[in-house]
C-alpha cells in the first residue's frame, strides 16, 4: 500500500505524541533516552522564599571598600565573608542599611557568585536584589547571572538571601544538558531545588526567538531529576493539542536504564510499523546495552542487540546483532516470500601500552540476502558492496627481540554468489632481520660480511572455501586445506665504485602439506577423478637474485629569467634472478595423467598449488625519473626561490628470461604521476608489447619491428585526472577529537556531514582507458562529478553524477538538499533514476536528546511503484 497524504498526516499526529513522550525521557549520553514515569500531582510541592522581617544583629561598618564589608559578627549574623566589587560605583545610604552597586557588579559568598549591572544589598536582612539596566540605545543589558546554585542561571531579575540561601528568579534561563529552561518565575531553596511556574523547555539556543518548545505550567527542578506538571508542545509560537498531564525525567550525565521510544510510519510493502522500540541498559560505567525491535502490520519483525564498552587506555569496542524476519506479498500468491536473515557487526581495538600485545576485531558477517531484504535500514554505499569480510587478530611482539607472533581469523563472503572463504586460524611467526656476523661491540668499520642478514617467517594456513548454505553440513571438515610455510632469506648489500649499491639475496621456501592428490580419468564419464591421500609431504623452493642500483642527477642552471634551475633525477636498477624448474620429475612435485584425447596433462600433487614451474634465468631492469624546477620568487623573502615539481615520477620496467623457450622479453610497463596547478592530479600508465601478431590477433614469437611493424605495440593505456576545488572556509575551526567522536555517534558516516562554512566544493574525476587485444580494441571513457554549494547562508545543495561515454549512460546520480532551520534541520535525498531510485525527506530537531522529534517521508529503492 502507498502512503497517502491523509494517512501520512494521521501517522504524523500519532508519531508526534510518541515523540513528546521521548522528550521527557531524554538525558542519557549513551542513547539519550530514559524511562518515563507519571507522578501524582501532589509530588509537585510548592515552596516560597521566606524573608524575615525582624532585623538581624547590627553590623558595624568600619569602612566601605571594594574588598568587602568589615564587620563584627554575632550569633545571628552570617558565618562567612561577603565579597563584592563594582566597576562603576558603590554607594551606601545614610543609615548604612543599603549598598548600591553599579556596572559589572560581582558578589561572592560561600561558593555562590552573583553578577549583574545593578545590585542592592540589604545589610540587615543580607538579601540582594539584582537586575540589568538599559543602555543608551534603550537595550536591557547586564542581566543577573548566578552560578554555584546547582546549575548556572541567567535572569531578567532575581532576589537572593545569603542567610537562607533562597532565591526568587523572574524570566530566568537555565541550561539543562543540551536544553534550556526559559521564562516564568522560579524559586530556589537551600537544597538547590527549583520551583518553576510558566516556563518553557527547549533545545533552541536563539535568545531572541524560540522556534519550538515544551510549555510547562509548573515543575520542580532537582539536582538529578525534573518533575513537571501539565505540558504541551508548541512550534513557531503555535500551540499543538498534544498535552502531557504530568512527567518525570532524570537530569544526569550518567547512563540510566530506560525505554527507547519507537518511530512510527508506514511501509508500502509491509504496512504500518513501530521501528526501534526497545529498552536501554546502562550496565556499568564501562558498558551499556540496547535491546531493540521493529514490528510491521503484515507480520514482519526485526530484533536487535547493540552494546558498547570502553576501558580507558586499555580497549574499546562495540557489538551489534540483528535478526530479521521479512514477509513480502500475501500468503498464497506468486509474489509471497518469507525470509530470515541475520547480521553480526563487532569492532574491537586495544591499546598496546608498551606490553607488545594487541587484540583487534572487525567482524561483518551475515546472510547473503540481509542487505537486499532490509535495504531501507542500510546506508546506500553498503548496498553496492558485493563482498563483506571479517578479521579477528591477536599479535605479540617480544620487546627487545626480533620475534613477532600474529594469529588471525578471516572470512570473506560474496553476497551475490553466496560463496564463503574462511581462514581459521592463520598464524604467523617471524624473526626480523638479524646480522649474525656483526656485533654491537665491533671495533672498526663495517665490512661487507657484517651486513649479511638473515630473516625467518613461519605461516600456518587453515583454509575453507564453500557456500553459506553448506557451511554447517556434514563432511565440511574434509574440505579444509592446511599448509605450513617456512620462508627464509639471506641477503646483504654493499657499494661498488662508491655509488653503485649491490644487493644479493638467496630466498628459500618450504611448504608442509598434510594431503596430496592423485588424478586419473574415469573411463565411463571421461572426466578427471581426484583422489585425496592423507600424509605429510614437503615442497621446497629456492632461488638466487642480485640487483644493482644507483642515483644520477642532472642540473641545468639559468642566470636570467624566472627559472633558476631544472634538476633531473634518474634511478636506474638492474637485477638478475635464477630459479630451477621444479616441475622436473626428479622433485616429485608434479605428475601427469593422459586425457581422453591421449594428451598428457600435468598437475600438482598439492591441490593448493606447488613450487614454480619452468626454469627462470631472468635479467630485469627499471628506470625511474623525477624532474623538478626552481623558480625565483619574490614571495619567499628568506630563500628568494620556490621549488616546483614538473614530473613526480615516470617509471619503465621489463625483464628478459634467458631460460624461456618463447617470448623471452616481457612486456614493457610504464607508469607515472604528477600534479598540475597544485589542484589537479594526473596519473597515467601503459603496457607496450614488443611482439608481432598473426592474422587472428594472437602474439607470435617474433619481434614486431622484425616483422615490419612498429618497435612496440600499445596493448593497454590509461589516463586519470582528478581535481578538487573549493572556496575558503568562513571561520571554520578545526574539529577537536571529542567533536569527531560525537559526530560519529550522531552519524557513522561522518563524510556525509554538511559544513555550511564552506560556500562551495567541487570534485571531478576523469578516466580514459584503452585496450588492444590483437585485432580488436576498445576505449572506455568515464567522468564523475560530485560537489556541493551554499545557495544561501542556510541552504546547501549537494550531489553526485557521472557519465560513461562508451555506453552513453549516466552512472549513479543523487541530489541532496539541506536547510539549516537553526534548531531544526530539513534534508532531502533523491536518487531520480536507476536500480536504486528512491527519496528520503526528513525534518528533525537538531538536538540529539530530541532525535525522535522528527517527520520523515521515504520511498525505499526496492518499491515497485512509481512516483
Amino acid at each position: 500500500m502507498k502512503l497517502s497524504d491523509k494517512h501520512f498526516l494521521q501517522t504524523f499526529a500519532v508519531f508526534l505524541f510518541l515523540s513528546i513522550l521521548s522528550v521527557f525521557s531524554s538525558t542519557s549520553k549513551a542513547y539519550d533516552r530514559d524511562f518515563l514515569l507519571f507522578l501524582p500531582k501532589s509530588n509537585l510541592a510548592k515552596d516560597t522564599v521566606k524573608v524575615k522581617t525582624n532585623k538581624i544583629d547590627t553590623i558595624k561598618i568600619d569602612t566601605v571598600t571594594k574588598k568587602g564589608i568589615k564587620r563584627h559578627k554575632s550569633s545571628n549574623a552570617i558565618k562567612s565573608k561577603v565579597d563584592y566589587t563594582a566597576k562603576d560605583s558603590i554607594i551606601t545610604d545614610l543609615d548604612g542599611k543599603f549598598l548600591y552597586l553599579y556596572k559589572d557588579a560581582v558578589v561572592t559568598y560561600e561558593g555562590i557568585t552573583l553578577k549583574a549591572d545593578f545590585m542592592r544589598i540589604n545589610q540587615n536582612t543580607m538579601e540582594v536584589y539584582a537586575k540589568g539596566i538599559k543602555d543608551s540605545a534603550n537595550l536591557y543589558t547586564g542581566r543577573p547571572f548566578i552560578s554555584g546554585q546547582g546549575s548556572d542561571l541567567i535572569a531578567d531579575s532575581l532576589a537572593y538571601n545569603f542567610k537562607s540561601k533562597k532565591a526568587k528568579v523572574w524570566s530566568g534561563v537555565s541550561k539543562e544538558g543540551e536544553g534550556f529552561i526559559r521564562g516564568g518565575q522560579m524559586k530556589l531553596n537551600e537544597k538547590q531545588e527549583g520551583f518553576l511556574k510558566g516556563g518553557v523547555y527547549t533545545t533552541c539556543n536563539d535568545p531572541s526567538h524560540m522556534h519550538f518548545g515544551i510549555q510547562i505550567t509548573k515543575a520542580k527542578v532537582m539536582k538529578n531529576r525534573v518533575v513537571t506538571g501539565p505540558a504541551y508542545l508548541f512550534i513557531e509560537d503555535i500551540p499543538t493539542p498534544l498535552v502531557l498531564p504530568f512527567g518525570f525525567f532524570p537530569k544526569t550525565s550518567k547512563r540510566a536504564n530506560g525505554l527507547i521510544f519507537p518511530s512510527v510510519g508506514e511501509d508500502a510493502q509491509k504496512g504500518f510499523f513501530l521501528r526501534d522500540i526497545g529498552y536501554y541498559l546502562g550496565l556499568t560505567d564501562n558498558m551499556d546495552m540496547a535491546l531493540k525491535g521493529s514490528i510491521f502490520t503484515n507480520g514482519s519483525y526485526d530484533l536487535g542487540l547493540s552494546s558498547r564498552y570502553l576501558v580507558r587506555y586499555k580497549y574499546t569496542g562495540n557489538l551489534n546483532f540483528t535478526y530479521s524476519n521479512q514477509i513480502f506479498g500475501e500468503e498464497g500468491t506468486a509474489g509471497y516470500s518469507n525470509t530470515k536473515d541475520f547480521r553480526i557487526l563487532w569492532s574491537h581495538s586495544q591499546s598496546r601500552q608498551g606490553t607488545g600485545s594487541n587484540f583487534s576485531a572487525s567482524v561483518n558477517a551475515g546472510t547473503t540476502s540481509f542487505y537486499q531484504n532490509t535495504g531501507s535500514f542500510v546506508p546506500l554505499p553498503n548496498r553496492f558492496n558485493n563482498t563483506i569480510g571479517s578479521s579477528i587478530a591477536y599479535s605479540k611482539t617480544w620487546l627487545g627481540t626480533p620475534f613477532n607472533l600474529t594469529t588471525s581469523l578471516t572470512t570473506s563472503q560474496e553476497l551475490n554468489s553466496g560463496s564463503v572463504y574462511i581462514s581459521l586460524p592463520n598464524l604467523n611467526f617471524s624473526v626480523a632481520r638479524i646480522t649474525p656476523f656483526d656485533s654491537k661491540k665491533r671495533i672498526g668499520p663495517q665490512r661487507w660480511y657484517h651486513k649479511l642478514g638473515l630473516n625467518y617467517n613461519l605461516q600456518f594456513d587453515n583454509n575453507l572455501q564453500t557456500y553459506d548454505s553448506l557451511l554447517f553440513k556434514s563432511g565440511i571438515a574434509d574440505q579444509i586445506k592446511t599448509r605450513i610455510t617456512h620462508t627464509s632469506s639471506l641477503q646483504t648489500n654493499f657499494n661498488v665504485l662508491k655509488y653503485i649499491n649491490i644487493s644479493p639475496s638467496i630466498p628459500y621456501t618450504e611448504n608442509w602439506y598434510f594431503k596430496t592428490i592423485t588424478k586419473t580419468v574415469d573411463s565411463v564419464t571421461n572426466k578427471p577423478i581426484t583422489t585425496y591421500n592423507n600424509g605429510f609431504k614437503a615442497a621446497r623452493e629456492y632461488s638466487f637474485s642480485v640487483s644493482a642500483s644507483t642515483t644520477l642527477y642532472g642540473i641545468k642552471q639559468f642566470k636570467k629569467g624566472g627559472v633558476k634551475a631544472i634538476r633531473h633525477t634518474l634511478r636506474p636498477s638492474v637485477g638478475y634472478s635464477y630459479r630451477p624448474d621444479f616441475s622436473d620429475p626428479k622433485y616429485g612435485y608434479y605428475k601427469t595423467y593422459t586425457d581422453t584425447a591421449g594428451n598428457p596433462v600435468q598437475y600438482s600433487v598439492f591441490e593448493t598449488g606447488g613450487p614454480g614451474t619452468g626454469k627462470s634465468s631472468a635479467l630485469s631492469f627499471s628506470l625511474s625519473n623525477n624532474i623538478e624546477m626552481k623558480v625565483r620568487s619574490k614571495k619567499d623573502t628568506i630563500n628568494g626561490e620556490k621549488k616546483i615539481s614538473i614530473l613526480n615520477d615516470l617509471s619503465f620496467s621489463s625483464s628478459y628470461n634467458f631460460a624461456a623457450e618463447h617470448f623471452r622479453l616481457a612486456p614493457i610497463n610504464m607508469s607515472g604521476f604528477t600534479n598540475l596547478f597544485k589542484t589537479v592530479n594526473l596519473n597515467f600508465s601503459a603496457v607496450f608489447n614488443p611482439y608481432a601478431t598473426d592474422s587472428l590477433g594472437r602474439d607470435i614469437d617474433r619481434y614486431s619491428i622484425a616483422n615490419g611493424g612498429p618497435l612496440v605495440r600499445v596493448t593497454s593505456a590509461s589516463i586519470g585526472l582528478s581535481a578538487n576545488f573549493n572556496s575558503k572556509s568562513k571561520n571554520r575551526p578545526a574539529l577537536t577529537p571529542q567533536q569527531r567522536r560525537d559526530l560519529y555517534l550522531i552519524d557513522p558516516n561522518p563524510n556525509e556531514f554538511i559544513d555550511f562554512n564552506i560556500p562551495w566544493n567541487l570534485g571531478v574525476n576523469y578516466s580514459l582507458s584503452y585496450f588492444n587485444q590483437g585485432n580488436t580494441s576498445s576505449v572506455s571513457q568515464i567522468v564523475n562529478i560530485n560537489g556541493d554549494f551554499s545557495l544561501t547562508q542556510k541552504w546547501k545543495i549537494n550531489g553526485m553524477t557521472g557519465y560513461d561515454f562508451t555506453n552513453k549512460s549516466l552512472s549513479q546520480t543523487s541530489l541532496g538538499i539541506v536547510r539549516d532551520l537553526h534548531c531544526w534541520d530539513l534534508s532531502i535525498y533523491w536518487i531520480p533514476f536507476g536500480a536504486y531510485k528512491s527519496y528520503n525527506i526528513d525534518l528533525r530537531v537538531r538536538s540529539s536528546i530530541l532525535q525522535d522529534l522528527k517527520l520523515s517521508k521515504r520511498r525505499p529503492y526496492y518499491y515497485n511503484d512509481t512516483y
